[in-house]
């Protein structure tokens, strides 16, 4: 265990710390902290990783040299979830696994694991569009459905097909490849 493991918080105490934090943070759940994070490690670098952080979580810039215990502590927790997904997808990229929120009814939602995804690309937009095609960005923006519209507004992958394996596939199966998680409803009228 490292000093920075004994300084984070635990994944419960920090998404009770980011659902109550007043200076809102951009992401409010562990699933849309997941989702920024990966975003963080697989898109454009930043200079300092407090550009990315700072704002993730509505903390100071100067959080290290001014901020308290608890501004530490979960400074600290970002920094361990950005070094375990940097470990995997960079060293055992088979073992990534997005940590996708659970309806309900037990199956998968990826949708605030997208909105965190969407969170860090918003911030840090004009390298975003900058970028070069590489393997990580397509498989990215196709998670989330908002960066998969055309002019019209229609899904440029067109609508999926109805009937119940389809829908099995996007509750059960789809988070395998996270390039097929494209979560409905589609509007025709648009």
């Amino acid at each position: 265990m490292s000093a920075l493991d004994d300084m984070a918080l635990s994944d419960e105490a920090l998404e009770a710390w980011m659902a109550a934090k007043t200076n809102r943070p951009l992401v409010r759940t562990m699933s849309a902290l997941d989702g920024f994070v990966t975003a963080a490690v697989t898109g454009p670098r930043y200079p300092d990783p407090q550009d990315w952080m700072c704002p993730l979580m509505g903390l100071r810039r100067d959080v290290l040299a001014k901020g308290s215990a608890t501004d530490h502590a979960v400074f600290a927790s970002v920094a361990r979830i950005h070094n375990q997904i940097n470990e995997t997808l960079f060293d055992r990229p088979q073992d990534y696994a997005p940590r996708f929120a659970t309806k309900p009814s037990g199956g998968i939602d990826p949708r605030p694991w997208c909105q965190g995804l969407h969170a860090a690309m918003n911030l840090n937009i004009k390298s975003w569009n900058g970028c070069s095609t590489s393997t990580t960005q397509p498989r990215l923006a196709a998670a989330d459905p908002d960066l998969l519209r055309g002019k019209k507004g229609r899904p440029v992958l067109g609508k999926p097909r109805p009937g119940p394996e389809t829908a099995h596939f996007i509750e059960h199966e789809a988070y395998k490849d996270i390039a097929l998680v494209i979560p409905p409803p589609y509007d025709d009228r648009v």
